[in-house]
């Protein structure tokens, strides 16, 4: 039987999990169906032991579900940042570490071999030099360590700290990294920083902050060094679709060229948009279900994907591309009809949700609204929240128009046998 540890080695193990019990509160311990019982238990008590104070339960008969309740505008951290800051380590990891800060603290360079034998004079651990070199060359990459040559060798010293190299920095800094942790991608590390200096975010507070995106973080960081570099990656993703392999190829394995993320300000999801190499086509992914990236070679179509991406990108209204870059952008048009002076919001409305669509007024109280659109589909919700005062609708894609008007008949048929029952009820 397993051990249960409080300290984790994987992020992507936990990271569904605090999804879940974040997004989903209303799940019981038997709707977590992928592991077993005593994983979900595990993760469980992690969960209680990192968000003590966000912990809520509901009973429903026999059966409890667990959740997190976080309300951001009254936080001066996210609390999710705790499970980034749970990942184990080893005794000699944690050691090492303290030793030799301790160790080179004065200032006085050393050789890897004088370190090792400092290390077991001083503090009475005997390190394999091969370990302290590979500890060295991560702290001097971190900032934390100098290296120098001196002779045939190196010689390794402690890196002054910045409070006495940029004593006039600290001052905005604290302000700066309290904005950041709360603001940013990757805020866990302005987090940390903090809690380096024993600091506090005593300045910010965000009203619409979305905290369940540093549980993707994980995932963006190999995809914007993917960016960077124009390179492939290959991800593996969830998927509701058939997950029949095609091709020998596992439908949720993807060989992808990255070119942007898009972030929804309705919903705050993230999403990668990218050049699917199988279909030959622009695709979207919801970063919160990419389960792991694999960096592939550089890609000599980048730039021309790119300006794809560019061309096509004003005609999104949502993040799917539909049949571009292979077909046209669909056209949809709907007339609108309201009362200009007693409801002068509809215009207001049409103006500011209407994302780059062309709005005429055909004659008073009548407006005529346009847009072309990557895939059409995407705009029928927003096209609905004006029921009652749609007058006409068309589309370039009659699948899309049909949809709209039977949608509009189902709801008329529901609304009109909702309305006699409710009169056959009356005495």
């Amino acid at each position: 039987m397993s051990e249960y540890k409080e300290l984790i080695r994987q992020f992507d193990k936990i990271r569904s999990y605090v999804r879940d019990f974040y997004i989903y509160g209303f799940k019981t311990r038997d709707d977590f169906c992928e592991k077993s019982g005593r994983t979900y238990d595990n993760q469980r008590r992690r969960m209680e032991s990192w968000f003590s104070d966000y912990i809520r339960t509901e009973q429903n008969g026999h059966k409890k579900s667990v959740f997190l309740t976080l309300d951001s505008g009254r936080m001066a951290i996210n609390p999710l940042y705790q499970a980034w800051k749970s990942k184990a380590f080893t005794s000699n990891d944690i050691a090492l570490r303290f030793f030799l800060a301790d160790l080179l603290a004065d200032g006085q360079p050393r050789s890897v071999e004088t370190i090792a034998d400092d290390l077991q004079e001083q503090y009475h651990c005997l390190f394999d030099t091969q370990v302290i070199r590979r500890k060295l060359a991560f702290y001097e990459k971190e900032g934390l360590v100098t290296r120098k040559k001196e002779g045939k060798q190196y010689l390794y010293g402690g890196a002054p700290p910045l409070s006495h190299t940029h004593p006039g920095l600290f001052p905005a800094l604290w302000l700066a990294v309290s904005f950041f942790q709360g603001a940013a991608p990757f805020g866990f590390i302005g987090s940390t920083i903090l809690d380096f200096w024993n600091r506090k975010n005593d300045f910010f507070r965000f009203r619409s902050d979305y905290l369940i995106h540093t549980l993707e973080d994980e995932i963006l960081l190999p995809v914007l060094r993917a960016m960077e570099k124009k390179c492939r990656i290959r991800i593996t993703a969830k998927s509701t679709k058939n997950t029949a392999a095609v091709s020998g190829i596992p439908a949720s394995s993807y060989t992808v060229t990255p070119l942007k993320i898009l972030t929804s300000t309705q919903t705050g999801r993230r999403y990668l948009c990218a050049w699917q190499e199988r279909s030959h086509r622009l695709s979207t992914y919801r970063l919160d279900s990419i389960q792991s990236v694999e960096l592939l070679e550089p890609d000599s179509l980048y730039d021309a994907y790119m300006a794809c991406l560019r061309r096509f990108l004003p005609f999104l209204w949502g993040v799917s591309f539909g049949g571009l870059p292979k077909s046209r952008p669909e056209t949809v048009t709907m007339e609108i009809c309201f009362d200009e002076k007693e409801e002068d919001f509809i215009l207001t409305r049409l103006q500011r949700e209407g994302r780059g669509g062309s709005l005429n007024r055909l004659k008073p109280g009548l407006y005529e609204y346009t847009r072309l659109c990557a895939d059409a589909a995407e705009f029928l919700p927003w096209a609905k929240s004006f029921t009652g005062r749609i007058r006409a609708f068309r589309c370039s894609n009659p699948a899309v128009e049909k949809r709209f008007w039977d949608d509009m008949k189902k709801m008329q048929e529901y609304y009109l046998s909702a309305g006699e029952a409710a009169q056959h009820e009356e005495p």
